[in-house]
């Protein structure tokens, strides 16, 4: 994305740059600007030209959607529409600057437990009227057509049950769906969540909508597992505390989505992790593996 096409974006809202601020890519390739607005407040541009494709602008078009017709009704707290730009070449979106992040290893008890209760209003809220809240779901995808001499390649030498789980695969996707649907953040991790005065902010909306619960929940832990964090238990305590009445089923379904996740979606993503990495991922795999034929093995039993 060139300087002049920032500039132009920057001179249509009337924004100024910060000269040290920070430029960021969303994991759509969006390029992220600290601004402030010639008021002086403090906020950050979004920025989604079409020359990143038509699935960016699709996705960019849906974060903008949620900020304008969900963000308004949801209970938990989201950055501020400022302004936005929605034209053919590129879709803008200016967000206010809520809150700072943290790193996960830094997150306390009862920080994930706040974000168990968040988490639990989102999935409560009353599913949003209107089409054009389904949304791809890489794991039922990766589920129906498993690129299986990749999964073979990176995970045979450290997973016996490898083939057991592959031929049960199906398994775990009935287990993943079944609960009802609910209305999800869809790219939730650490780095999407901020802090400010003691309260969480959700950011980055783009892959929002109608979805698995346990989608929001699992990836939170895949996504901290090779920095060697584990989320505690009190993150689903508080979940089950504001969604009471599911405990054993999203028990069951979180533990076949997070397994799911990482044996057959998470194997490229191996060359962006240090070794250190790779082994936080293989030793949860190998754990939750066994947790999981145990509880099938009781399941079967009773």
């Amino acid at each position: 994305m060139s300087s002049d096409f920032i500039t132009s974006i920057l001179d249509r809202l009337g924004l100024v740059g910060e000269v040290s601020g920070a430029r960021l890519e969303s994991r759509s390739g969006a390029g992220v600007r600290a601004v402030r607005t010639p008021g002086g407040q403090a906020a950050y541009l979004k920025v989604t030209p079409a020359a990143l494709g038509p699935t960016a602008l699709a996705a960019a078009r849906r974060e903008l959607r949620f900020y304008r017709d969900v963000a308004p009704v949801t209970s938990v707290r989201t950055p501020r529409l400022l302004d936005c730009v929605d034209a053919e070449d590129v879709v803008v979106v200016l967000l206010e600057a809520a809150g700072e992040p943290e790193e996960a290893p830094s997150w306390t008890a009862g920080m994930w437990a706040n974000l168990g209760r968040e988490l639990a209003t989102l999935h409560s809220m009353p599913l949003p009227t209107g089409t054009g809240w389904n949304r791809p779901d890489a794991l039922l995808e990766v589920l129906a057509n498993a690129d299986l001499e990749e999964i073979r390649a990176f995970w045979a030498p450290v997973l016996p049950q490898l083939a057991d789980l592959v031929s049960r695969r199906f398994e775990l996707e009935d287990q993943i769906g079944a609960l009802p649907p609910v209305f999800i953040h869809g790219d939730c991790h650490t780095d999407n969540i901020v802090h400010s005065a003691g309260s969480l902010v959700f950011c980055d909306w783009q892959a929002a909508g109608i979805g698995r619960a346990v989608s929001d929940l699992a990836f939170l832990s895949v996504r901290v597992t090779p920095a060697g964090v584990t989320v505690p238990r009190a993150l689903v305590d508080t979940y089950l505390d504001g969604r009471p009445g599911e405990r054993r089923a999203l028990q069951r379904a979180l533990l076949a989505e997070e397994l799911a996740i990482l044996v057959f979606l998470w194997p490229p993503f191996a060359a962006f992790n240090s070794q250190p990495g790779i082994a936080h991922v293989h030793r949860r795999a190998r754990e939750l593996t066994a947790r999981w034929f145990e509880t099938s093995a009781r399941q079967d039993a009773g």
